[in-house]
């Protein structure tokens, strides 16, 4: 039984404890900490996830408070590699750290699966180093420093290396940090949106260890990210993934420099990818580094991931309004639930919108804006009150386009419905002269009607802005949605024209644009290489594509004249329509004999996606004497 065990620092890793322990006790070997721990002198001294924890809180001194439990989730990183496992796997490798064999646990948590190398030595933040020294007078290895490629979560700061290696010489030795094995040292110097990015994985990376987060089946994120990915575009509503769109924007979002430093680089051409297969791959688990890039990408909090079960909403959050104009709660936000259906036609969700008054409408969405909730494509059911306000309204003897305009409807659907419902109506025993007379007039007062209307949600729209001079067009359209959506669809250039201007954002131009032309450059030049021995159909390489593809679309469209360089490979590059078609040409070719096909004229140009006018480049190419081969 120990005599005595060190007190863990906040956040300090389990290994730096032994390390402590090892100094403090005064033994010569660190075979004889071993045994004193945990009761064996052949365990291995593992920095991330140990095991023998079971032996080490049985040979604890009498009354100590430290639990298996405790050691595990608040000294080791088992809960930033266990995140995003199943739970009977993440109770496995909890399993397998509580015993003495250790062997399957970084198997089981795929660390040595998944294309992301561990970090080769300890790392330190020379800040916390330097206040650990003065509040403890000693150093100790933090936790969140040895997730790879992470900031100082405090600091914000790059962390460095130290001199000691991840995995030792001596597997059974504990390293205590201190100055002399953590020296100071150069830091790459890091573009702003680099660092950038680093401090919002830093920020996932911590909540991820700090919250208390329920393991879940794969299968839990892949339903949670396909339903976002829905809400933002990325997948149709019947869950069809836009593959090069979401891989185009993530690389756009990060850049590929970034992805290439985490060891996460994205190719749009190829045929399979980490990210597709973290949202496909039934029994594969991603590294937690990629989960928090894509979530970070999302926009979405790791809170709302583990425990809000997220649902596919592209008509937004209810209560939604009924649009009865012949229902006093007309607009009113009344209808509970829409029932959503998929509209194979046009491929987008359709919503049936059903108000307990009996009106139904529908309408196409995603919603884009939030007007939209006050508009419907068609009307399914007209409902009961409806109807009651239609046979009120034509014994008053209006005529029938006042009829229409009052019921919110046109002039033939109030004939038919007042046909269906066997209602004698006033407009059809009377004089066309008689019709068109009263028709003027009651136009001349719909209109007098409309402009008040239209000068009451004016007024109140200047005079929201007039108590609220800092909030900007979004904010004041929550603030009266109702005044909002009536000018957005009848005095839409009004409001425009008397809406506060958008705020102005200024961005820090200072720039080494002799270094990001080197930078871009060879970017370009692999990406080119990559696109020309692709085995996907090709797609053109010009700016617009190359800009597309590495995320750079908006540097190469407005920064082109600073990056010299890079703009003379791209026009030395840039294909020509006839090159472009040739290497479609090409291409087709070599498909066509790959699987098998008959080597036709008409099927080589249906393949390359060519138009027959172009038919003698093909035959100038001489293809079609190629064997016919199967």
């Amino acid at each position: 039984m120990l005599s005595f065990f060190p007190t863990p620092y906040p956040d300090e890793l389990l290994y730096s404890v032994f390390a402590r322990y090892h100094v403090r006790a005064g033994n010569k070997s660190y075979k004889m900490t071993m045994g004193e721990l945990f009761n064996s002198q052949t365990a291995s001294a593992i920095v991330d996830l140990p095991c023998n924890i079971r032996n080490l809180v049985g040979n604890m001194p009498p009354k100590s408070l430290y639990n298996a439990e405790e050691l595990i989730r608040e000294h080791t990183l088992f809960p930033f590699y266990t995140a995003f496992l199943p739970p009977e796997r993440a109770k496995q490798i909890y399993n397998s750290m509580l015993g003495s064999r250790g062997g399957d646990i970084y198997t089981r948590a795929g660390i040595m699966a998944n294309g992301i190398s561990a970090n080769r030595y300890l790392k330190f933040c020379p800040a916390c180093a330097s206040e650990a020294l003065q509040q403890h007078g000693e150093m100790y290895w933090h936790r969140i420093h040895q997730v790879p490629f992470l900031l100082c979560p405090i600091h914000k700061i790059q962390l460095l290396d130290s001199i000691v290696p991840c995995i030792g010489i001596n597997k059974h030795e504990y390293i205590s940090a201190s100055p002399e094995n953590c020296p100071k040292s150069e830091v790459k110097d890091l573009k702003p949106e680099i660092q950038q990015h680093l401090r919002t994985l830093t920020d996932l990376s911590q909540c991820l260890i700090d919250l208390s987060l329920p393991n879940r089946e794969l299968e839990w994120f892949k339903f949670q990210y396909r339903e976002i990915l829905k809400t933002k575009g990325y997948a149709s509503a019947n869950g069809t993934l836009r593959k090069k769109k979401l891989l185009s924007d993530f690389l756009e979002f990060y850049g590929a420099e970034f992805l290439q430093l985490l060891q996460s680089p994205i190719k749009i051409f190829g045929d399979s990818n980490w990210l597709t297969d973290m949202l496909y791959s039934k029994e594969k688990a991603a590294h937690p580094i990629r989960h928090l890039l894509f979530i970070g990408f999302l926009g979405i909090s790791m809170k709302d991931l583990f425990f809000r079960k997220f649902e596919y909403s592209p008509f937004g959050s209810g209560p939604w309004p009924c649009l009865n104009l012949a229902a006093d709660h007309y607009l009113e936000p009344i209808i509970g639930t829409v029932k959503v259906q998929y509209n194979a036609d046009n491929k987008r969700p359709l919503g049936i919108f059903a108000c307990g008054c009996g009106f139904v409408y529908t309408r196409s969405g995603p919603d884009k804006a939030d007007t939209d909730r006050y508009t419907f494509g068609r009307i399914r059911t007209f409902g009961h009150v409806w109807e009651s306000k239609l046979k009120a309204v034509v014994a008053e003897k209006h005529s029938l386009r006042e009829t229409a305009r009052l019921m919110g409807v046109d002039p033939a659907t109030v004939k038919k419905h007042a046909k269906r419902l066997g209602i004698e109506t006033f407009w059809e025993n009377r004089k066309e002269e008689e019709n068109r007379i009263d028709a003027k007039a009651e136009k001349l007062n719909t209109e007098m009607e409309e402009n008040k209307i239209r000068e009451q949600h004016r007024e109140m729209w200047l005079q929201l802005q007039h108590e609220n001079p800092h909030k900007g067009k979004k904010e004041l359209r929550l603030m009266n949605r109702g005044t909002y959506a009536w000018l957005y669809h009848n005095d839409r250039k009004w409001m425009d024209e008397h809406s506060p201007a958008r705020k102005k954002v200024y961005v820090n131009t200072r720039v080494d644009w002799e270094k990001r032309d080197l930078d871009i450059c060879q970017q370009v030049q692999e990406l080119v290489e990559e696109m020309r021995n692709s085995e996907e159909k090709p797609i053109r390489i010009c700016t617009s594509s190359i800009g597309k593809s590495l995320g750079l679309r908006a540097i190469l469209q407005q920064h082109m004249e600073k990056l010299p360089r890079t703009n003379a490979y791209i026009k030395s590059v840039a294909e020509a329509d006839s090159e472009f078609r040739l290497r479609r040409i090409c291409w087709a070719v070599r498909k066509m004999k790959k699987e098998g096909e008959d080597i036709a004229e008409w099927r080589i140009l249906k393949k390359a996606g060519i138009r027959t006018e172009y038919l003698y480049e093909l035959k100038n190419m001489n293809l079609l004497e190629l064997d016919n081969e199967r």
